[in-house]
Parts: C-alpha cells; structure tokens; sequence
C-alpha cells in the first residue's frame, strides 16, 4: 500500500466516518492532492489555500446540509495550508475552526506525525524509514517512502517458517519453534533471502559462509545483543574496551 493511500484509508477517511467532518492542517503541503482527491459527489473538500471566503461559503453550505434530517452529503474535509492553532487567540483568528468544533482534526497526538505514519506503513522497514528522515529536512516525499523496500516480500522465508510480516520472520530465525526448524534445515533455499532481510531490516550484512540456520542465528544474536549492549550506555563504547569488541558490528543509530 502507497503512503498516500495508507494515510486516507487508515487516518483520515476513519475519522471522518466516526465525525462526518474532518479538518487537515498541512503547513508543509504535504497533504493537498490527497485531500482533494477524496472529493465524491457525496463528500466536499473545501481547500481553503485557494481562496477564505469561498472557501468559508463552501464550508458552511456543506455543514448545514450535513445538519439536515436526509442530508445529500456523506461529509466534509476542509485542508489549511498551515499549522494547527493552538490558543484560543489563534482558533478565534481561524475562520475554519467551527469545522474542527464540529468534527475530527488532523494532525492529532505524537502518532499523527509524518514519520510515524510512515513507519507504521511500512513496518517492515523502520530501519531504512528513520535513515532517510535523518538525511532529508522535512522528510522525504512520498514517492521516496514508496520506493522503500522495492520487491523485497521474502516469499521463500514467509512459505518456510508460515509467517507474514517482517517481525515474524526476525523472531522465527532468532528462536524458531519445532517446526519452524524443521523447515529451516529442510532446505536452505532461504538463506539468500535471509541474508538481505538482515540487511534491509536491520542493517547487518552476514559474513558467515555457513548456510545453516544455526550459523546465520548465532551470527544475528551477537549483533542483537552487542547492539543493545552499546546502546545502553550513556554514550560511546569505552576505549577500554578490546579492538575486537570496539569493531564488532551493531545497528546503526537508526
């Protein structure tokens, strides 16, 4: 599923099912042809950058009729071009607050930010999702979370050990049940495809040649467990510490 997509199926269109209105404050205008593109017959969108006053005509037209017994609309979406108001000066400045009183708002809570809608899109990729918001000021478009993960489904792993997202396949090669193993030792089919989703999951790239699950697990557990070593301390690994542990492979930052 596109981001786009993600954010009016999962977000928006649910609040504004439970609301029958919803307002979107987009100061980054990330959002605008999304919103517009929910236009029906049965829902108006109001995009009150193109213009307040009949903007605030439309809004208000279409919050009368969704007050009528046998309305004719489903609902209303009003998209701002700017960042929510936050004092009761500034939703008195608003002419489109009586929309937001009336229903849903978004952004609304920490889950609403661009970057955690993002990584609950793509769940199976939060290492790669964190490194490009830390690359790219205002985060990357939408085209760029799209691209993220490319063809990668890991049908190979997802048939042997009878799982679906990417959590499940970490958690069955780290500690797989009886059967999981069984399935592991079947065949090793699945070791080119493990090898890259530890790598696109969490960044480690194997340097085992072995090609059974106990050499690609025990190479996987030290980089889990030193990697939550490090990141426990308060900052960087001690200078005490061995060559061999300071260039042991862990998880980046991200």
């Amino acid at each position: 599923m596109k981001i786009a997509e993600f954010i009016t199926e999962t977000v928006l269109r649910p609040r504004l099912v439970e609301t029958g209105c919803l307002v979107v404050y987009d100061p980054e205008l990330r959002l605008r042809d999304l919103c517009l593109d929910m236009a029906s017959e049965r829902l108006a969108v109001v995009d009150a950058g193109a213009g307040s006053l009949a903007g605030r005509q439309t809004m208000h037209q279409a919050l009368r009729e969704l007050g009528q017994s046998s309305p004719t609309l489903d609902g209303l979406v009003v998209y701002l071009p700017v960042k929510a108001p936050v004092t009761d000066e500034e939703l008195q400045r608003n002419p489109f607050a009586v929309a937001a009183v009336c229903g849903a708002v978004f952004p609304h809570g920490a889950g609403d930010d661009y970057e955690q809608l993002c990584l609950r899109a793509k769940p199976d990729h939060q290492t790669e999702i964190r490194r490009l918001f830390a690359q790219t000021e205002g985060g990357p478009a939408f085209a760029v979370i799209d691209a993220v993960g490319g063809g990668f489904g890991w049908p190979q792993l997802k048939a042997a050990l009878q799982v679906e997202s990417g959590r499940e396949i970490l958690m069955a090669l780290l500690a797989p049940n009886e059967g999981q193993q069984n399935a592991l030792k079947a065949s090793d089919s699945w070791v080119l495809e493990a090898r890259e989703f530890f790598k696109t999951t969490l960044g480690l790239k194997l340097t085992t040649r072995g090609k059974t699950w106990s050499a690609l697990a025990e190479e996987a557990w030290r980089f889990v467990l030193f990697s939550e070593f490090a990141f426990d301390l308060p900052g960087n690994l001690p200078d005490a510490l061995p060559d061999a542990m300071q260039q042991m492979p862990r998880a980046p930052a991200e």
